[in-house]
């Protein structure tokens, strides 16, 4: 059976909002309701939603603040305003600010499956387009970007290709599609980019980070993001770049967000990055072994990290598929001609 579309309605009057969350049932989507701007961000940050509809007039601020906000750590999630003003100015501005569609009261309820499938439907066009291009786009991005980052931190460069064999394991056994999987590579290779950014006194610090340099250093995950949200095709790439720092009980940075509203790769990415940085000499301690990595990663499932994740990196662990060698997928394409139609 088909998952259920998520829709999350964010609209404050009361007959309206009943309504359209009714509607939506009877029509096979699942609702979930918010009234406030406050409830709205609350939800984007505990549960993961396919599609946002919201009113831009909410009683505690504006829809378009709602929007500000989850543009910074769901890039491409479909984003509806609803608006009873027809002034241009307004629909341009939702628009210009990331927007995907709006609706203008009253409108007809029984429009909204087509509103909702088409956006639904323009974002997995967006990201076959993007995939189709992301090899090519990369091989134009990665290598400086790599380079660049060696030359900071050298630690970084064998560091992230361990956590990319990991995370390709990972796609593996979940049997994630062709193109998640190498979407999750790309992070995995990419995910400490934004070191670039901080200062080299932290970053080869040998002792425990002073408050103020711990709160510097956890800005990598924002830097990355931003650098390679930069390059389009590479947008889902940015977003788990951003939040594999996240935890799954919520208390992780930059966003705060809890269980299955952070990004499935970045949860899988943030399991694969703490055992490969808990077996890996530091320039702060010392390795351990694979058993004593793993065992801490087991007394942080459900806290730190997604508990049914952490019983299928285990399984992944002891298995003999983990101790053969595959080449990770960047390997195999990093050629200068590959053409930009490449199929991935």
């Amino acid at each position: 059976m088909d998952k259920k579309i998520k829709v999350l309605l964010v609209e404050d009057e009361n007959v309206t909002h009943h309504a359209i969350c009714k509607f939506l049932l009877m029509n096979e989507y699942e609702c979930i309701g918010a009234k406030t701007l406050s409830d709205a961000t609350s939800a984007v940050k505990n549960e993961a939603f396919d599609i946002i509809i919201c009113d831009v007039m909410l009683p505690d601020g504006s829809g378009l603040q709602l929007l500000d906000s989850v543009r910074k750590f769901l890039f491409n999630i479909p984003f509806v305003v609803i608006t009873a003003s027809e002034k241009k100015r307004l629909i341009q501005e939702a628009l210009a600010r990331g927007a995907s569609d709006f609706l203008t009261k009253p409108f007809h309820l029984k429009n909204l499956p087509t509103i909702i499938e088409r956006n639904i439907e323009r974002k997995k066009l967006e990201n076959f387009k993007n995939n189709h291009k992301k090899a090519s786009v990369l091989l134009k991005a990665i290598k400086s970007l790599i380079t660049a980052l060696e030359a900071k931190d050298s630690y970084t460069s064998g560091h992230s290709v361990k956590v990319a064999r990991h995370a390709r394991l990972m796609g593996e056994v979940l049997c994630l599609s062709k193109n998640d999987k190498f979407t999750l590579e790309l992070s995995a290779i990419l995910h400490d980019i934004g070191k670039i950014g901080i200062p080299d006194n932290i970053l080869h610090k040998t002792s425990s980070l002073l408050e103020m340099e711990y709160k510097t250093a956890k800005e990598h995950t924002v830097i990355g993001s931003k650098i390679v949200g930069k390059i389009d095709e590479l947008q889902d790439v940015a977003a788990i770049i951003r939040h594999h720092h996240e935890r799954y009980d919520g208390k992780g940075y930059p966003d705060g967000l809890r269980g299955d509203a952070i990004p499935l790769s970045a949860r899988i990415l943030a399991i694969v990055d703490a055992y490969e940085s808990i077996v890996s000499d530091r320039v702060y301690r010392k390795h351990k072994s694979s058993e004593e990595a793993l065992q801490e990663i087991i007394n942080n499932a459900g806290t730190q990290f997604d508990p049914a994740l952490v019983m299928i990196f285990a399984d992944v662990i002891h298995s003999d598929f983990h101790e053969s060698k595959h080449k990770l997928r960047i390997e195999d394409e990093s050629k200068d001609n590959i053409p930009a139609n490449n199929n991935i």
